[in-house]
């Protein structure tokens, strides 16, 4: 029993060490079907950088009509007609990537044109994702291009490309397609292509963390991307942090009853599927409670998130929100954390647009 104990010890620890590939549907086979058609529409996990997919579910070009397997793969436009014509496609990985460790990307690669074209593909890690309704360069600083990767010729002109890298920032998420500064009239005048967009097919992309440094994967983020459905809603601009304060909710002079504010800051831009503020200019809004902290008897925040995701997880995700204020509302107004209490409720649906039910409120007891 001893021996087949250790047997089995080892076998779990060789698991563990098996390099893990942190893409969620990672061969695009997954199909989201868009809730506001009721029609398959983009990769599950995956989403277009624009309000409306494209590029996915379509063959390609006549000779391009096989996937490098499976049935499904990206059609980037890598290059348009017009300069600020790309696609881009973005995903939360199942762990972020982080500094110092060593990675492998694979992916399986065609192109309209000088197979297998490393030009004008590249990956880019970052911490947030983007939506926009209109076209929109990316020009990141950083990105992987791999123009110095190993490549493979497979059957179907299609191409494996690897790559191995190590990264220098934390990151959580991936943004795929061409991020070249030089504009697309000048890419395409460079190489006489006549006027003609550039496509890029891409297929199976893979990033694995080091097997003797595993990456922790949330058990819950695969099922919580997947949950989300919305694919071609209108992107609603990010509005300014609005504080509203109500009137205090009891008057009563014999303060057997304490007086109670309510500040319900509901355009806190917190990341999708993230705890973190993004707009600080929350702190000016509160400022006033650094003169007044002295009188404030307890304090009670609330967080909120939207119905995009699974209930548990989003009230994890709730109490986190609460939690990154009650840091805010500690670390840059000075209140004692002592008196303050935290609770997560989870999904809301207070609000029509979305981004305002990823908010906190928080109530303040006067003495």
């Amino acid at each position: 029993m001893k021996y087949l104990l250790l047997l089995i010890l080892g076998f779990i620890t060789h698991v563990a060490l098996i390099a893990q590939n942190i893409v969620v549907n990672s061969d695009l086979e997954d199909v989201n079907i868009c809730v506001e058609h009721d029609a398959r529409c983009s990769p599950a996990g995956w989403f277009y950088f624009k309000a409306d997919p494209a590029g996915y579910l379509n063959p390609g070009t006549p000779n391009k009509t096989i996937s490098a397997s499976g049935i499904h793969h990206f059609n980037l436009l890598a290059v348009g007609i017009q300069d600020s014509a790309r696609d881009y496609w973005e995903t939360k990985l199942l762990c972020p990537v982080e500094p110092g460790k060593k990675y492998t990307i694979s992916l399986k690669i065609s192109s309209t044109w000088a197979d297998p074209n490393l030009k004008d593909i590249g990956f880019w890690f970052t911490n947030k994702f983007i939506y926009t309704n209109r076209d929109t360069l990316l020009h990141p600083d950083k990105y992987i291009d791999f123009l110095d990767a190993k490549v493979k010729s497979m059957k179907n002109g299609w191409f494996l490309i690897n790559k191995e890298i190590t990264v220098s920032d934390t990151a959580s998420i991936l943004v795929i397609g061409n991020f070249t500064k030089e504009k697309n009239s000048e890419i395409i005048l460079s190489r006489h292509r006549d006027a003609k967009p550039i496509s890029i097919f891409v297929d199976d992309i893979q990033i694995t963390c080091d097997k003797a440094t595993p990456c922790i994967i949330h058990p819950k983020l695969k099922d919580s991307l997947y949950a989300l459905k919305r694919r071609h809603s209108k992107i609603e601009p990010i509005q300014p942090v609005v504080t509203t304060i109500q009137k205090p909710i009891f008057q009563d002079t014999t303060k057997t009853k304490p007086i109670i504010d309510t500040f319900s800051i509901n355009s806190i831009q917190f990341a999708l599927d993230d705890s973190r503020i993004t707009d600080k200019s929350v702190v000016k809004m509160l400022s006033p409670l650094t003169q007044k902290k002295d009188a404030i008897e307890k304090m009670e925040v609330i967080g909120y998130t939207d119905d995009l995701g699974t209930e548990e997880h989003n009230w994890e995700l709730s109490k986190n929100r609460a939690a990154s204020v009650i840091k805010l509302l500690v670390e840059e107004i000075g209140i004692d954390p002592k008196i303050i209490s935290v609770r997560g409720e989870g999904i809301s649906r207070k609000y029509e647009q979305k981004d305002l039910n990823r908010r906190v409120d928080i109530f303040i007891y006067w003495k």
